[in-house]
């Protein structure tokens, strides 16, 4: 049995498998009137229970609801306890509370972030570590690609591709549409090459049948044991 990258038939683009499912952190705006006014300033809350060598090292995810505000942003992290009280994460670089934000856009080097653009990292939804005296800001989003049993899915492409259309075997491809778009079809036209090109890709056609007044393939029965 084969494997592969899944495919999606129809549009041709890779099938992602989300990876992730974390806890998500309260994140909210915040005022800071000893600030700048080129920032604006959010906070988020972190449990406790969570230790700051784990903030440090691994990171947090957290949720920011789309803000229309051209202007670079600081955060700073509230570690919550069971009782109510409350201490901040320092920024070890100059001793405060609070972390510039800083983001990669488009494989570049990290720029000071900005709240308007933040959409076009993700809808809402981020991962942020610290990184010396800023937070590296990421996507939470975190997939992989769709490793499938790919012996239909492999009939499937054979099947659809026209010979030329594939760079690596340019030569191969049943190319189906040839015969759906056709006035005069050749049946046994059809039916030779589809022998011939599973046949060159190691697999045999058992029993096919073509349904001419729907224009598709309703059976197709395969040997795939000598595939590799």
């Amino acid at each position: 049995m084969r494997q592969d990258i899944e495919i999606h038939i129809n549009t041709g683009d890779i099938v992602l498998d989300p990876q992730n499912s974390y806890k998500l952190r309260q994140f909210r705006w915040v005022s800071n009137p000893s600030g700048l006014s080129r920032y604006i300033y959010g906070e988020i809350d972190i449990p406790k229970i969570v230790t700051e060598n784990s903030i440090r090292n691994n990171g947090f995810y957290f949720t920011i609801p789309y803000t229309p505000k051209y202007k670079e942003f600081m955060i700073r992290i509230r570690r919550v306890y069971d009782n109510g009280n409350t201490e901040y994460v320092k920024n070890l670089s100059d001793g405060t509370d609070w972390f510039i934000v800083q983001v990669g856009m488009y494989g570049q080097a990290k720029q000071n972030a900005f709240a308007s653009q933040l959409i076009t990292i993700s809808e809402s939804f981020f991962f942020g570590k610290i990184e010396s005296s800023c937070i590296g800001l990421y996507s939470f989003k975190q997939s992989d690609f769709n490793i499938i049993a790919a012996d239909r899915q492999n009939a499937n492409l054979m099947l659809a591709c026209n010979p030329s259309n594939n760079y690596r075997y340019p030569v191969s491809g049943v190319g189906l549409v040839r015969w759906v778009n056709a006035v005069n079809i050749n049946k046994g036209n059809l039916a030779e090459i589809m022998q011939r090109e599973f046949l060159e890709d190691g697999v045999i056609v058992k029993e096919a049948s073509y349904n001419y007044e729907l224009q598709e393939i309703d059976h197709l029965e395969l040997d795939t044991s000598n595939a590799n």
